[in-house]
């Protein structure tokens, strides 16, 4: 089963645009993000998946040369997107992966990779009770097919698992439990805003060394030894555009959001 890796991205957000170029410790957003999944030992190829228009050349200029297989599709319809991405790498099993989430951590999806590879029957996994920004979401391309089938309004289409998250019951959903210290799902560890950059910068700055990816480990500790950095972004309210389970509750009790 080929397993790979969708990183969804685009210049026009609403919220901080061009966030993904955005620089930490003198390198590109979504540069750091590649590396990190380039450290995954379950992934067979890393797609990243952008709008069409003109808009995001520059964009595909960011990741043009480091063998990475670049998609194009639809903005508004990421759903569809993805179903482009699946298709050109034929995929078996995808991981969905954000452009602003730049401590994403390749451990945390190869675990989720490995489980939905020992358990065919399950559709859809995740990893509950992290902070903002870390985990993945990993699921078969049956269960893309069949999201592609049910998801038929704009609103459940401009978000790839959103039909699955508001309406469970077709999917055999599975929350993993998250690693030991990085239980921390107050703390936000994404880029929406400028205080979510300031907070990236700051942990950059710190931890960051030439060649290497920050630990998702050391990060939370530096917020928890630095609780004034933490508070920098915690007042900021995530837009009910991109949700995932969490907890163990039923999907459409929770409103746990992950990014778009």
């Amino acid at each position: 089963m080929k397993k790979v890796a969708i990183l969804q991205a685009r210049l026009n957000s609403s919220r901080l645009p061009r966030r993904v170029l955005a620089e930490l410790a003198g390198r590109p957003v979504i540069q750091h993000i590649l590396d990190r999944l380039k450290a995954s030992q379950e992934l067979d190829e890393i797609c990243v998946a952008i709008p069409e228009g003109e808009g995001d050349d520059e964009l595909a200029q960011a990741v043009a040369g480091r063998d990475i297989h670049l998609t194009r599709g639809p903005e508004a319809n990421v759903l569809t997107r993805f179903i482009v991405a699946a298709h050109e790498t034929r995929a078996d099993i995808i991981v969905r992966v954000a452009a602003d989430n730049p401590l994403v951590d390749a451990e945390i999806m190869d675990e989720q990779v490995r489980y939905i590879v020992e358990h065919p029957e399950a559709d859809y996994v995740f990893t509950k009770d992290l902070p903002l920004g870390i985990s993945t979401e990993t699921f078969t391309q049956k269960t893309l097919d069949k999201l592609d089938f049910l998801a038929r309004t704009p609103q459940m289409r401009k978000n790839v698992t959103y039909y699955l998250v508001e309406n469970p019951a077709p999917f055999n959903i599975v929350l993993l439990d998250p690693p030991p210290g990085l239980a921390f799902p107050h703390f936000r560890l994404t880029l929406g805003t400028e205080e979510d950059l300031a907070v990236l910068e700051a942990i950059y700055d710190e931890l960051y060394t030439e060649g290497g990816v920050v630990s998702t480990k050391a990060a939370i500790d530096l917020l928890l030894a630095r609780p004034e950095l933490a508070r920098v972004n915690e007042h900021v309210v995530q837009p009910l555009t991109r949700l995932a389970p969490s907890s163990g509750k039923p999907a459409n009790e929770v409103r746990r959001q992950i990014r778009t």
